[in-house]
C-alpha cells in the first residue's frame, strides 16, 4: 500500500483556515489575508511536511514559496530591505544551501547563486569604487551578463562530456 504523505492535508489545512478566516471576518494580524500571507502558508506546508517526512525534496519549494512571501510582504515596509532580482538569487540559495545542509551534497550551486546575487546586490557600488578605469568598467557593466552566458554555456558543455 502506497504510503499517504502530510504535504497535501498540510496545505488543505493552511487554504481552509486561510479563506475561513477571510469569509468569517476575523482580523488576528495585518496582512493575513494577502496572496503573499498564503505563499508563506504553502511554504510552510511544504517545510511541515519534509522536516516530518524526512523529505529534503521539500526544503527547496517551502523555502523558495515563503521567501517570495515574505519578500513582498516586507518589501517597501522595511527601509533596508533588499529592492531588486537579487533578492530572489537569495532565496534561492538559502534553499539549496539548506537542502545541501540536510543531504551533504550539493553545497556549489548554492554557494555561486549567493555570489552572484551578492555581485548584483552590490555592483552599482563595486563599479562605482572603479572609477579610475572607467573606459574598462563601462565595458564590463555592459557586457556582464554574456559573461554567465558564456560560464552557463561552458558549465553545460563539460557536464555533458562526462
Amino acid at each position: 500500500m502506497k504510503k499517504i504523505t502530510l504535504l497535501p492535508a498540510i496545505i488543505l489545512l493552511g487554504i481552509g483556515i486561510f479563506y475561513s478566516l477571510q469569509k468569517f471576518n476575523i482580523h488576528l494580524f495585518e496582512g493575513q489575508n494577502s496572496w503573499e500571507f498564503l505563499l508563506i502558508l504553502l511554504g510552510f506546508a511544504f517545510l511541515i511536511s519534509g522536516h516530518f517526512e524526512q523529505d529534503s525534496n521539500a526544503i527547496l519549494p517551502g523555502i523558495i514559496l515563503a521567501g517570495i512571501g515574505f519578500h513582498f510582504t516586507l518589501y517597501g515596509k522595511v527601509e533596508s530591505w533588499p529592492t531588486h532580482s537579487a533578492s530572489f538569487l537569495f532565496i534561492l540559495s538559502i534553499g539549496l544551501l539548506l537542502t545541501a545542509i540536510k543531504t551533504k551534497a550539493g553545497y556549489s550551486q548554492g554557494i555561486i547563486l549567493l555570489a552572484i546575487g551578492l555581485f548584483l546586490h552590490f555592483s552599482s557600488t563595486i563599479i562605482g569604487s572603479l572609477s579610475i578605469v572607467e573606459n574598462g568598467v563601462n565595458s564590463i557593466e555592459t557586457y556582464w551578463p554574456f559573461l554567465f552566458v558564456l560560464i552557463g554555456g561552458v558549465l553545460l558543455i563539460i557536464r555533458r562530456k562526462k
